[in-house]
């Protein structure tokens, strides 16, 4: 909530909104944000820093502007020729500071995300940036994205599910053998992205603290469908995505929604996604019942015959069963 309102002088300075798109969080000054002619109001604090989801709400609503005081001019340039991409692309950048960059990176496109009604090109080509980044830490250092999942997992679910899905189709998928850069960054990318439709159901539902009635489950069945027209007019999103978008609660069983297509016919990396999907839900405390253990989760997805790719199946089993991945992440 902004605080209370300051007159505009000659001491502030109008700088794009767009500016703090692909920063970090961290900012050694104060923001303001036009309210009226004669006012201005303290929106990110220098104490605090951005907070990515008012940001993406002041841009979604057609903020063109910001304030900061004059004095903090020189302190904003710096700031913003300093990109989350620069920084994170950085050979001298630490790996603490790594996870942390990453970390901003994912939140603020996430944020975007959500409060999307169509998915904009600049938003999909950010999310892909986002996604590259995943996979070139994951080759690079598998347990350092495992240590992402940990530091994620105490936060908001859809945040922190959206990235766990993307991880954990990407390790599935780097396992299978049969992926190379570009199909691993399609599978990030769709589990990334994969609940989007989520976003255009009524919180009442989406973030239920109980386990939904039939009548809300036949709503929330919808998010595929809902998920695929958000993104179907942005070119910047490979048609490889909107499968998975679409099908990631197909079951080779038929028994799937939203047009039951059997195992052959649903795309592969779909199934990848539905999986981590899955797995990511069940090892993740919800308001209705505790989290599953790794050893819990694994056992319940073999037992739920035709609803996962069994041989996927036994993939997810072999990763946890070869590191500490598991323990990093529940």
């Amino acid at each position: 909530m902004a605080d209370s309102p300051i007159n505009i002088t000659s001491a502030f300075k109008a700088v794009d909104i767009q500016s703090f798109r692909n920063t970090t969080r961290d900012i050694t000054f104060d923001v303001y944000l036009k309210i009226s002619d004669d006012n201005i109001a303290h929106v990110f604090s220098k104490s605090t820093g951005l907070d990515y989801k008012r940001l993406a709400q002041y841009i979604h609503k057609g903020v063109k502007e910001l304030f900061i005081k004059t004095e903090d001019v020189p302190a904003y340039e710096e700031f913003v020729a300093r990109t989350a991409d620069l920084i994170f692309n950085d050979s001298k950048t630490t790996q603490e500071k790594k996870i942390a960059t990453l970390l901003n990176m994912t939140e603020q496109n996430m944020a975007e995300i959500f409060v999307q009604h169509n998915i904009s090109e600049e938003t999909a080509e950010n999310t892909k940036k986002v996604v590259t980044n995943y996979v070139n830490l994951m080759m690079e250092s598998p347990k350092t994205v495992a240590i992402i999942l940990k530091l994620v997992s105490h936060g908001e679910y859809l945040y922190y599910h959206s990235i766990a899905v993307a991880i954990f189709s990407m390790f599935i998928a780097k396992a299978s053998g049969q992926f190379n850069q570009r199909t691993l960054e399609i599978v990030g990318m769709g589990g990334f992205i994969h609940d989007i439709g989520t976003t255009q159901i009524s919180k009442e539902i989406s973030c239920s603290p109980m386990e939904l009635t039939p009548a809300q489950w036949k709503e929330m069945r919808n998010h595929p469908k809902l998920g695929l027209q958000m993104i179907e007019n942005t070119p910047n999103i490979p048609d490889e995505v909107r499968y998975i978008v679409y099908q990631h609660h197909e079951e080779p069983s038929g028994h799937g929604y939203p047009n039951g297509l059997h195992g052959p016919v649903i795309y592969y990396p779909a199934k990848i996604v539905s999986l981590a999907d899955a797995f990511s839900a069940l090892i993740s405390k919800r308001p209705f019942r505790p989290a599953y253990t790794i050893e819990q989760a694994i056992h319940i997805l073999q037992s739920e015959t035709g609803k996962y790719d069994r041989e996927l199946v036994k993939i997810l089993a072999s990763i946890f069963s070869k590191s500490d991945i598991g323990s990093r992440a529940a």
